[in-house]
């Protein structure tokens, strides 16, 4: 495996900042249950689209390049941005020694406290910044999406706290832990979610945030 992060690092520098620090347990905010009308869906603003279940492995219907790497292949930064509550620029890098093809969307999926998936978090792939496009990374290269956590009080039945996330590269099997850049030396983060948007992987960080 490749550590080749620096170049990665050193090209979003300028898009790291500020932390978002909150308190709490690392489950679901409260012990009520959701309410029963609750709407599984976000929509989507500006640029952004919903893609549906039916078509989330891509805009025009086509199936993703199936990678020849696996998810253990790639290391995943989540890049906090500065006074930008909730929102992540997500970097995936090529730790490998061959070239991975990936194309459309990371599944990104919050955990709490103790590592476990927190699947309940309405989840939706949205085109932004665009539709998605095929990538060939060389080793130590990245690609790059925009995350948007939508918060909530953790007073909320239905905000779940999040202390950490996986994610697993398109077209590739298992999974990896992202690691959340940004925050400090020894700070401890908490994100109080409601529900998550997951923009298209791109061969450059700008213009992918939301």
């Amino acid at each position: 495996m490749l550590l080749n992060r620096t170049r990665t690092l050193g090209a979003i520098a300028a898009l790291l900042g500020g932390a978002l620090l909150l308190s709490g347990c690392g489950q679901r905010a409260t012990d009520a249950a959701p309410s029963p009308d609750q709407d599984s869906s976000i929509q989507g603003d500006g640029a952004a689209s919903e893609i549906s279940a039916a078509g989330a492995a891509g805009a025009n219907g086509v199936q993703p390049v199936e990678s020849s790497c696996s998810a253990s292949d790639f290391a995943v930064d989540l890049n906090v941005q500065p006074d930008r509550p909730g929102v992540l620029l997500m970097a995936v890098t090529n730790n490998s020694r061959q070239s991975c093809a990936l194309d459309g969307w990371v599944d990104l999926v919050a955990t709490n406290m103790a590592g476990e998936p927190l699947t309940d978090i309405p989840t939706e792939k949205v085109e932004m910044p665009g539709a998605p496009v095929e990538i060939n990374l060389d080793p130590g290269e990245a690609a790059f999406a925009g995350v948007h956590l939508e918060l909530g009080d953790k007073a909320d039945a239905d905000t779940f706290v999040a202390t950490g996330f996986t994610a697993t590269p398109p077209g590739t099997a298992g999974s990896t832990n992202a690691d959340i850049i940004g925050i400090g030396d020894g700070q401890y983060t908490e994100f109080p979610i409601k529900s998550i948007q997951i923009g298209t992987l791109q061969p450059a960080a700008q213009g992918v945030t939301f």
